[in-house]
């Protein structure tokens, strides 16, 4: 049983040591470690800690490509540097490469401009002309799950607590208790500093304040 794990039984109101519900098996801890997964890629997935460098060889005119990882998955693309011409590359879409030339397939030359194509795919423009060329590629990954206690888990210490009040919030709300859940998914938020971007109320305005005490009042 990991750290998380011991975080969540403990918020949930189980022994760790000695759990009535969840126990220490992988059947037993599976509706935690599921919750707890998905806390992980969320937490991935806001905050792109996790990065990575790709290295691509191009093919002659081909414009498309898939990338393979060996752990975890591709959430975004941060940034493309051609090797060989000691450049970085725009990022574009293809509704913008249509918009500029219809035919855009048929060219060919030095790598000017990439898109990404759903998760683990990129595209290239226009078609190397060669294949000498190397793309060196920053990747924001998102880890596998972990299905074992022993699996190793990528989520930095400061925020094991705010995966444990997000897995507890997922326990309350499949019993039913929306207080409860809500509560702990609130904590989630502050553990991870979400709360602070946005007001709890349209008509709330954050501002600066200063706690002071108040002015004497005038006796006589």
């Amino acid at each position: 049983m990991n750290t998380i794990e011991t975080h969540t039984l403990e918020l949930i109101g189980e022994d760790p040591s000695n759990p009535d519900v969840f126990v220490d098996t992988m059947d037993g801890m599976k509706p935690i470690r599921d919750s707890i997964n998905d806390a992980i890629e969320e937490i991935s997935m806001l905050t792109g800690c996790y990065s990575e460098k790709y290295y691509l060889s191009l093919r002659k005119n081909r414009n498309f490509y898939r990338l393979d990882f060996s752990f975890g998955s591709c959430a975004w693309i941060t940034d493309v540097w051609l090797v060989s011409q000691k450049c970085r590359l725009e990022q574009t879409d293809l509704i913008k490469l249509v918009n500029y030339n219809p035919r855009w397939l048929y060219d060919n030359g030095p790598c000017r401009s990439y898109f990404q194509v759903g998760l683990n795919n990129i595209g290239v423009w226009p078609a190397p002309a060669s294949d000498t060329d190397m793309l060196e590629i920053s990747i924001v990954t998102i880890p596998d799950r972990y299905e074992e206690s022993t699996d190793r888990i990528k989520l930095r210490r400061n925020w094991e607590m705010a995966a444990a009040h997000y897995a507890t919030g997922e326990y309350y709300a499949s019993r039913g208790d929306a207080k409860t859940a809500i509560y702990h998914h609130n904590n989630y938020l502050k553990k991870m500093g979400i709360d602070v971007q946005y007001p709890v109320s349209a008509e709330t305005i954050n501002q600066f304040q200063t706690q002071k005490e108040p002015w004497a009042k005038a006796t006589g």
